[in-house]
């Protein structure tokens, strides 16, 4: 090679002989009297793929569970807050593991072992009894979503996409070589991304259909025969996604106590994100999670868990639950603890309605001139309301008041201190004779529907009452959940208030966070039959 001025350096070589399928250690490749190191002398690593003389993947799956082990361990003994510690390991330890179990053909079922380990470090960061199951950390559909991923979710997209990227590959070579990806017996990645392309086929064939309570036509759906290159690959991932938080949701399904959240229909879902945990103090992240999924410490879990004999309630002596503790305790009642919850979460509503109140204007009904040109003859055009516009409430005229069931508030109409009945707020116009009452309840998740109807009854009469006296009246329950969770109902009153956007969505979170806290305070004084002022 001297004629091109180049140097050959057998230092930065390997060399590798095999004889009849096996690996020969013997022979000794030199180059200008220099030996070639072997492979099994010094192993060589390539874009992080280590190969070495057995030229095979077992190895690298125990080392891979080893690093994770040891990266756990490293994150554990630092000084940082649990939630600090779960960000380091979701942006730091997993995708380093994510890279390796892409470049090696790692099993299913090692992966499994990793995420089992990772598992118990994130529940014990996170305050949260070892009986916390994948559910509550990795579904997107539950009630409270978490902003973790999973590491053998991550692992079986990212070979699904290695296997549909070779597929696709407009490389002639690759195409017909058809190289395969092993992921062991449990879960075949072959198996699982035909899987995907026939569900997305069916989905085609059925057309679109309505999952939610969103409006027809509100969302877009991308077909599998339209879709080219990348766009199907994206398809086939978000399929395998979905079908693996369908098993969640299968699983959750199966489960009495942690499963409660899947028939909380009138609940809206509480994502959280990054941003909102890291304001978030560790005991409130712990009781947030516990309360959802019916974990804390009651007497009737501690009965449960063997570490108590007695499950009754030291207050009203009946069985101490969650649910018991939270919306149901007699004494509790009697005391004012849920009253003085109630008019928290009250006061707030109070002053997000008056805002919205404060900012409504008469809509403008001018009709616009058109003329013709020269000015020789003109019209009036007929005013017409765009179909971007919400219908609301509080349209029509500028006069509305609103009064609250609350000391600080301005009392309600001499009309309806005439009935017997109090709503929480009255929202009214003189002018036009309108009312709008709003009646607000904080219970049980569970319950929200019962308590919706509960409170639409109730004020059925004196709806009926208001209208033979000429008045307009609509009557609109609420309910926000115990442990903050907001029904969709709160959100449909101030989509009818014109309160829509980023004012819905503050206002909401203002309303979940309050009954939240206000519900911790009471689950600590779950114990003392009186309370002392502070």
């Amino acid at each position: 090679m001297a004629w091109c001025r180049m140097k050959f350096k057998p230092k930065k070589s390997r060399s590798l002989s095999v004889r009849k399928g096996k690996i020969d250690a013997t022979t000794i490749f030199t180059v200008a009297s220099q030996q070639i190191p072997t492979v099994s002398q010094e192993p060589v690593k390539s874009l992080g793929r280590l190969y070495d003389s057995s030229m095979k993947d077992t190895k690298r799956g125990l080392e891979t569970a080893e690093l994770a082990t040891e990266g756990l361990l490293a994150i554990n003994r630092c000084g940082l807050q649990g939630k600090l510690k779960v960000w380091c390991l979701q942006f730091m330890l997993i995708p380093k593991l994510l890279w390796l179990l892409l470049v090696y053909e790692i099993c299913s079922t090692t992966v499994e072992t990793i995420e089992a380990k990772i598992n118990k470090f994130t529940r014990r960061w996170l305050g949260v009894p070892p009986g916390v199951t994948d559910v509550a950390m990795y579904c997107r559909k539950a009630k409270l979503r978490l902003p973790l991923k999973s590491i053998l979710e991550e692992y079986k997209c990212g070979k699904a996409r290695l296997l549909s990227m070779l597929e696709d590959s407009e490389d002639p070579i690759v195409k017909t070589v058809q190289p395969t990806i092993k992921t062991g017996r449990k879960w075949k990645v072959v198996e699982a991304v035909d899987e995907a392309k026939e569900c997305l086929k069916i989905k085609e064939v059925i057309g679109q259909t309505q999952t939610d309570r969103k409006g027809l036509g509100s969302s877009t759906t991308k077909w599998w025969s339209k879709a080219e290159g990348k766009e199907k690959r994206d398809m086939v991932i978000n399929e395998i996604r979905l079908i693996e938080d369908s098993r969640r949701v299968q699983k959750a399904v199966q489960q009495p106590q942690q499963g409660q959240w899947t028939n909380w229909d009138n609940a809206l879902q509480k994502s959280l994100t990054w941003n909102e945990i890291w304001h978030m103090a560790p005991l409130r992240i712990s009781f947030l999670i516990r309360s959802v999924y019916d974990l804390l410490p009651s007497n009737a879990n501690l009965v449960r868990w063997g570490k108590k004999e007695d499950p009754t309630c030291p207050l009203c002596e009946g069985r101490q639950t969650t649910e018991h503790v939270l919306s149901s305790c007699k004494i509790a009642l009697s005391q004012g603890r849920y009253t003085w919850r109630h008019n928290r979460v009250l006061q707030e509503l109070a002053a997000i309605i008056s805002t919205a109140k404060g900012e409504t204007t008469l809509p403008n009904t001018n009709a616009l001139i058109f003329t013709t040109e020269g000015g020789a003859k003109s019209w009036h055009g007929r005013p017409v309301r765009t179909t971007n516009q919400i219908k609301c409430l509080l349209d029509g005229c500028d006069d509305w008041d609103v009064s609250a069931d609350l000391p600080e508030w301005d009392s309600h109409p001499s009309i309806i201190k005439e009935t017997r009945l109090r709503p929480d707020i009255v929202i009214h116009s003189a002018s036009t004779q309108q009312l709008i009452m709003v009646e607000l309840t904080v219970p049980y998740e569970n319950r929200m529907e019962e308590a919706h109807i509960y409170k639409r009854e109730k004020y059925m009469n004196l709806t009926k009452e208001l209208e033979n006296a000429g008045y307009k009246a609509v009557v609109m329950p609420v309910e926000v959940g115990a442990r903050g969770f907001v029904g969709s109902s709160v959100y449909d009153l101030l989509t009818k208030l014109s309160i829509c956007g980023n004012k819905r969505t503050k206002p909401l979170k203002l309303l979940a966070e309050i009954a939240e806290n206000s519900s911790r305070w009471i689950w600590s004084r779950r114990n003392e039959r009186f309370l002392h002022k502070d």
